[in-house]
């Protein structure tokens, strides 16, 4: 009895801090309508200035509060400086904030190193609780009695206050608020500031109970992300009850059932979100779906046929002559570029062409990757067919269940369910260690065998054999958008209720397209697991993912060779980075974002298309 009720009070202690960290989370998403992935970053970043101040001889009151305003002071920056000029694109939007994570995570591992800091409670909050032959720490109660005096301070502010008023009427209805003559903008302001103040507050209280550490800012964001689900975004009420719910089970998971516990976590969140997507108590949000505009663009009609073949001409040159006259090194970089550039095609099937962001889309890659390696190294199959056909139905049936449970919700929310489900799986492959190895992974895998036995691989004939795998879905993938299906998709991306309104079945249409998205990215898997002689877990992990994402922010996601210029990008400036700052770059890497979703949105093949038109002679039509 003594170990339950010590069980209910750490599960409650936890969840006292996930819903402060959930709060500023949940009242951002509910009247901003901005799925801030830095706030996790935040919640680090106050906990490392309440390291330092304590460290420098502050007391822990001080650090508290210093920590928090640092954290304060910080978001009202990210949302003057960068979200303000991004309002109504939200895809920009998450983009940004996903970048900002890598740059504040590598920020910190710079400056405080890579090992968990943690100090004691203060003198006053040290002493222990006796129940029966266990002792509970005082500290926790305290955690109890902070989350249940801000419960009480938000619901007045959101409840009972003029900005709280304005607030409710901005979840409800965005645009009438603003209509009747109030200052949103500055009430967004106020509210990010907040969020991000209480993001920090709880950085700064966690410490003495979980610590701090520079790669912390993703799985704390994903609780966060959890509770705000279960609960119902912008009600504060729920916030507090789903804090509560997941701080228990966690708490429980990890006393009696410690290798399973986190998948308790999205056990309830998958069950939230079949039986109620807006959460227990959430609001119905006004948020807009992500989706891509369309851009309206002269046809090019060259003057010359010189002129029309140019394109093909250059490509053969690149992907066909060039390969077998480069040093070996550079034809593996080749390589993957082609097969991540797959990977980022299969990704813009869903951004580009259906509207639908998803931060889980490495699932599919990684799972391509894991079961044709399993089926090699395991099973002994070694036909290289035979494990693609089957790494490619298991991705497909994992596809068929997990686009069930995402597309219960659309927008913000799909991505934030895409991201949460991916690291569903990533876990599988971290605990799983008999059959995935655990972190270590599974090494060992041969060049592929297609089954004829002339053929002796080396890596100029396996770069060759991935260019015709990947023509092959290049091929697949252009008549799928051009094609009738395509056309619906893209006609939903752009008016989701108007293709209702015309007799077609929406749902179906964007699930079949998550289905192929991910069989196609398993390809991409299967391929990348022979390039790299190992399978393990970040291949799954939210970094492919994002790689994928950059690439395609880059290349552009409204001309489908796009991503096939955006991943020879970013593959040449990580190869670049892992020369010259090895270390840094997580740092690089959210830096591009930030700056491409700042200064190059259209992306470089819209660049390259003006381009050729103006070495063609352009027709006065418009085509979207």
């Amino acid at each position: 009895m003594e170990l339950i009720i010590i069980n209910i009070l750490n599960g409650i202690s936890f969840g006292m801090i996930l819903f402060i960290l959930a709060m500023g989370l949940s009242i951002t998403l509910g009247v901003m309508g901005i799925l801030n992935l830095a706030h996790g970053s935040l919640f680090m970043i106050g906990g490392f200035i309440g390291v330092s101040v304590i460290r420098s001889g502050g007391s822990f009151w001080i650090a508290t509060l210093l920590g928090s305003l640092g954290a304060a002071i910080l978001g009202l920056l990210i949302e003057r400086i960068f979200l303000a000029r991004l309002y109504k694109q939200l895809d920009n939007q998450v983009l940004l904030t996903l970048g900002l994570i890598y740059i504040f995570g590598n920020i910190a591992l710079w400056m405080f190193g890579g090992r968990v800091q943690i100090f004691d409670p203060p003198a006053i909050l040290s002493w222990k609780i006796p129940i029966g032959k266990y002792a509970f720490p005082f500290y926790r109660m305290f955690l109890i009695f902070v989350g249940a005096i801000l419960f009480v301070v938000t619901w007045w502010l959101i409840e009972k206050t003029r900005i709280g008023s304005i607030v409710r009427a901005g979840m409800d209805n965005k645009e009438m608020t603003m209509g009747l003559g109030i200052n949103y903008s500055l009430t967004c302001s106020i509210v990010f500031t907040l969020g991000a103040f209480i993001g920090g507050f709880a950085g700064c209280i966690s410490i003495p109970f979980i610590g701090v550490v520079h790669s912390m800012a993703l799985e704390v964001l994903l609780y966060a992300l959890i509770v705000v689900v279960v609960g119902g975004p912008g009600s504060v009420v729920g916030t507090l009850i789903g804090g509560i719910i997941i701080g228990v089970i966690d708490a429980f998971g990890k006393s009696f059932f410690p290798d399973v516990a986190m998948f308790t976590l999205y056990f309830v969140l998958i069950v939230t979100l079949l039986l109620k997507p807006t959460g227990i108590l959430g609001r119905a949000q006004n948020v807009e779906s992500i989706g891509t505009p369309v851009l309206s663009m002269p046809q090019f009609k060259p003057k010359s046929r010189i002129l029309k073949l140019t394109p093909y001409l250059i490509c053969v040159f690149v992907w066909v002559i060039l390969p077998p006259l480069l040093p070996m090194y550079l034809q593996s970089m080749a390589t993957k570029i082609l097969i991540f550039s797959i990977f980022a095609l299969s990704l813009n099937l869903l951004w580009g062409y259906s509207g639908m962001i998803s931060l889980g889309h490495a699932t599919y890659f990684g799972v391509g990757a894991y079961t044709s390696t399993i089926m090699i190294v395991r099973l002994g199959i070694e036909n290289f067919w035979l494990a693609t056909l089957i790494a490619i139905i298991v991705a497909g049936l994992l596809a068929v269940i997990y686009g069930i449970i995402a597309l219960r919700v659309s927008g913000l929310y799909f991505l934030l369910v895409t991201l949460a489900l991916g690291q569903l799986v990533f876990y599988v492959a971290e605990k799983w260690r008999s059959v995935t190895g655990g972190y270590n992974g599974i090494i060992g895998i041969p060049f592929p065998n297609i089954g004829i036995s002339s053929i002796k691989f080396n890596s100029i004939y396996f770069y060759f054999f991935v260019l015709i795998i990947a023509i092959l879905c290049y091929y697949f993938l252009s008549r799928l958008v051009n094609s009738p299906f395509g056309y619906a998709l893209q006609g939903i991306r752009d008016d989701e209720k108007k293709m209702e309104t015309l007799g077609y079945n929406v749902w179906l249409y964007k699930y079949i397209a998550y289905i192929i998205a991910g069989m196609v990215a398993s390809v991409a898997g299967v391929l990348f697991s022979y390039f790299l002689v190992v399978v393990a877990p970040p291949q799954l992990s939210i970094t492919t993912s994002t790689m994928a994402l950059l690439m395609l922010i880059i290349g552009s996601t409204q001309v489908f060779w796009g991503p096939i210029i955006g991943s020879l990008f970013v593959i040449l400036l990580e190869y670049i980075s892992s020369i010259y700052i090895p270390q840094r770059w997580p740092l690089v890497l959210g830096g591009i974002f930030v700056v491409s979703v700042m200064f190059l949105r259209n992306g470089i093949g819209i660049f390259l298309l003006k381009l050729f038109n103006k070495l063609g002679k352009p027709s006065e039509g418009i085509t979207s």
